[in-house]
């Protein structure tokens, strides 16, 4: 089973938003994250940053007012 650690990517340390991702979906601005415990968190005015696959781990940055 192949599940990421999603953190909030903060100026000074990344912040975790879960712990045991299952499924991300990004729709219309909106990103929904998915755990494996039933826990479901959308975040709005965010985009996936980084997704790295060796260490499981998903970064989501905030997008800035220019975009």
């Amino acid at each position: 089973m192949c599940l990421s650690k999603v953190y909030l990517d903060k100026e000074e340390k990344d912040k975790i938003l879960i712990e045991e991702a299952s499924g991300i979906v990004s729709d219309q601005g909106t990103i929904e994250v998915y755990s494996i415990f039933g826990e479901n968190k959308k975040i709005k005015g965010y985009y996936i940053k980084k997704v790295d696959f060796l260490k499981s781990t998903t970064i989501l940055a905030k997008k800035s007012d220019k975009e």
